[in-house]
């Protein structure tokens, strides 16, 4: 074996292992971010399923109805011995009201779990979406490190470009999808 064959197996070894080690770390900074989107689902979960049925408004409804009137003819209204009337009355059909107002509230918290569980999945593909489009990234711009022609080149790093800019639309769409399970938790929680 000649000179230049051993320089070239052993080249092509050091950037294969270099390689690797680039994937090994690739996939621990993707389960890394995936087990903090599964972190925030199950906080997301646990904020949603403890958010309170009812508000103080809600108690309101029981206090009575006060009325005071008094009772005399039109001239005879401002003597002291006319009659003056104090009721209270308490409706009973607010008990029904509070029985809708917790049905409507169970149905939006389990509509709000089933919501968030969607969003964290659109999260985990985003992120794989992320991680595809940066390894097609460094394979292009080893391609375009390799190629002669100045046109092609110029060609290859166009492409480049347009997959850095599909790369930071999938940054931004993470951000606004954790946003919305934020917004969504608070929504429920208030």
């Amino acid at each position: 074996m000649n000179k230049f064959t051993i320089t070239l197996l052993l080249i092509s070894t050091i950037f294969t292992g270099k390689q690797l080690l680039a994937e090994d770390n690739l996939l621990e900074i993707i389960a890394i971010e995936k087990n903090e989107v599964k972190k925030i689902r199950f906080n997301a979960r646990v904020r949603i399923k403890n958010a309170g049925t009812y508000h103080w408004k809600d108690s309101l409804r029981f206090l009575p109805t006060f009325t005071m009137s008094r009772r005399a003819p039109y001239d005879q209204y401002g003597e002291s011995t006319t009659e003056t009337y104090f009721s209270a009355s308490i409706s009973f059909n607010q008990f029904f009201d509070m029985a809708d107002i917790a049905d409507k509230k169970l149905s939006e918290k389990r509509k709000a779990i089933r919501k968030v569980e969607s969003l964290a999945f659109n999260i985990e593909k985003l992120i794989d979406r992320k991680y595809l489009l940066i390894d097609q990234i460094w394979k292009m711009k080893k391609i375009v490190k390799s190629i002669e022609d100045p046109l092609e080149a110029a060609n290859r790093q166009e492409k480049i470009d347009g997959l850095e800019v599909k790369k930071n639309e999938a940054f931004i769409e993470i951000e606004k999808l954790f946003a919305e399970i934020e917004y969504l938790c608070v929504e429920v929680e208030r």
